[in-house]
Order: structure tokens, then sequence, then C-alpha cells
């Protein structure tokens, strides 16, 4: 879904909807939450029940556990923002290999080439699988 100025979401942005990316980003900054805690914490005018509900959802697709508390659940992040963004850099990187094989990292490479820092860490990266040696067959 394009945003205001046109541009198509990037990064988590373009894996979560409207309203749990901010729910998540409440919830890493600050730890276990009630729905009601939550909803003050957000930007926006949000119900109560539509945010109850994603994060509902949340718990559903594993991103969210809870626990109830009372008579209310308080929820919290089952993985860090960093265990979310490499999981799904790994399946978009997974994704397009399968998809799209050599034409895939040849472009990787093309599009990194201009960037020094990251060309270093490509080149360490490499280096260290080469170091390696081959994967031995597991037969």
């Amino acid at each position: 879904m394009p945003g205001e100025d046109g541009s198509r979401p990037h990064g988590l942005a373009a894996h979560f909807g409207t309203l749990e990316l901010p729910i998540l980003e409440v919830l890493w900054a600050g730890g276990a939450r009630d729905v009601a805690d939550c909803v003050t914490r957000l930007s926006g005018d949000h119900a109560y029940t539509t945010v109850k509900t994603v994060m509902e959802r949340l718990v559903k697709k594993g991103l969210l556990d809870r626990c109830k508390e009372s008579r209310s659940y308080v929820y919290w992040p089952s993985q860090t923002r960093s265990e979310v963004e490499a999981r799904l850099a790994a399946q978009q990187a997974r994704q397009l290999v399968d998809g799209f094989g050599d034409l895939a990292v040849t472009h990787f490479v093309e599009t990194v080439q201009t960037d020094s820092d990251r060309l270093t860490q490509l080149r360490r990266l490499l280096a260290g699988i080469a170091a390696e040696g081959p994967e031995e067959d597991p037969r």
C-alpha cells in the first residue's frame, strides 16, 4: 500500500498492517502492557476494541505473548525488534533467490557495490564463508 507521498512502505512497515507495527513499537519500547495502556501510548485516536483485536491477531501470528492479570490480559513481544527484522529479511532473501536465482544475487551485488561500507561488509561475509571451506555432504 503506497504511503502518503506515493512511496511503498519498506522495512518492517512493509510486513505489518497500519496498526500492527505501532503496537509492536509501543511494546518493544516499554515491555508488558495491557490494552488500555497501549491505547494511551499510541499516537492517534484508536478505539480500545480495535487495538485489542490487533493485539490478539499479533498473538496468533506469534509476535506477542499474553497472560491474564486480574480481569485483563497483559501483552509483551515474543521476539525483539532485531529478531523480527532478521527473520523477515531472511525470508525476503530466500524468496528472491528461490524466485530469481543467480539474477537476484547479481543484482544484490550490483546494488551494494556503490556503498563502500556495505561492500566491505559483504567482502567480510564472503571471506568468512571461504575460510570455513566447502560444506561437507551430510550423507
